[in-house]
């Protein structure tokens, strides 16, 4: 089997797109192209890959296995090309991050590579994401919540980040404690996940908050905004509001019987790079972190 590049593009943009035509369009290529690559593409998996209709396609559970494949097959390529053409410029370090934690994980590694020569290529992506991108070698550094360990990866856990409540500045319940029943009477912006999540969506269940004043959300980033622009109450890391509270425009919000909640965030790297030196410089820099936690009073 011969799978080529270009119909892995093909694929990728009926995908984007939703239909032949305008992935075509998108392409500069007629519609009988795509659908002739695809079709090859199709026979090549051995399975199809869409479900057509007078609408549109959509993926069969075959095309959605499919799509992270092709994703990291596009990439290493673009990788390849780039580190080819970059051989006589700066070495190019790539580190993987889900935007939630992009603050923490992005002032951390510019921190301890600013004495080295590298450029920074930064990539948004999830955990289990990012963790195959680490054993295919499209990132040199990753950083995951906690899950699966392939044993061709070691991990460094980053002391866990407390989960907070925050405000606008002009918000009601603003400089003084709330309850979670005073919640109620205003929307409320988390996403869910984290130790102590759990013990704080059954507090608000039982302080009668309905689940129509939730909104959740897929990143941390966006319930700050809600909460700076929207008039929500918003459940954000410690480190984002001390990074972004004085922009933001919010502050913190003290919540009576508020559960003791963290988020985990964990340096992944592959085993045989530990000594590379710009590996190595954010392994110390994610050691240099847990050592000030326990020395801290």
């Amino acid at each position: 089997m011969t799978i080529q590049t270009e119909d892995i593009t093909c694929f990728l943009a009926v995908v984007r797109e939703g239909s032949f035509g305008r992935a075509a369009s998108s392409l500069l290529v007629s519609q009988p192209a795509v659908s002739d690559r695809i079709a090859r593409l199709e026979r090549d998996a051995g399975a199809p890959l869409f479900r057509r209709s007078t609408r549109g396609v959509t993926l069969t559970p075959a095309g959605e296995a499919f799509v992270p494949y092709a994703v990291r097959t596009v990439e290493l390529l673009d990788d390849a090309v780039t580190t080819i053409g970059a051989l006589d410029e700066a070495p190019r370090f790539r580190v993987a991050v889900h935007t939630t934690f992009a603050h923490r994980a992005v002032d951390l590694v510019l921190g301890s590579l600013e004495p080295l020569r590298r450029s920074i290529k930064l990539r948004d992506a999830h955990s289990d994401t990012i963790v195959a991108m680490l054993l295919d070698g499209a990132c040199d550094v990753g950083f995951i919540v906690p899950g699966t360990r392939p044993p061709a990866l070691r991990f460094v856990a980053l002391p866990p980040d407390p989960v907070v409540a925050v405000v606008a500045s002009a918000h009601p319940l603003a400089g003084r404690p709330a309850t979670f029943e005073e919640l109620a009477e205003h929307r409320v912006a988390f996403n869910r996940f984290g130790s102590g999540a759990v013990e704080f969506v059954a507090r608000l269940r039982a302080s009668g908050v309905p689940e129509s004043r939730w909104t959740e959300c897929s990143d941390a980033v966006t319930a700050l905004h809600l909460a700076a622009h929207h008039g929500h109450v918003a459940m954000v890391t410690a480190s984002l509001v001390g990074g972004h509270a004085a922009g933001a425009g919010v502050v913190p919000l003290s919540v009576r019987r508020f559960p003791r909640w963290t988020m985990p965030l964990t340096l992944a790297y592959r085993h045989g790079d530990r000594d590379e030196p710009a590996v190595a410089a954010v392994r110390s820099a994610v050691a240099r972190l847990g050592r000030g936690r326990r020395a801290a009073p």
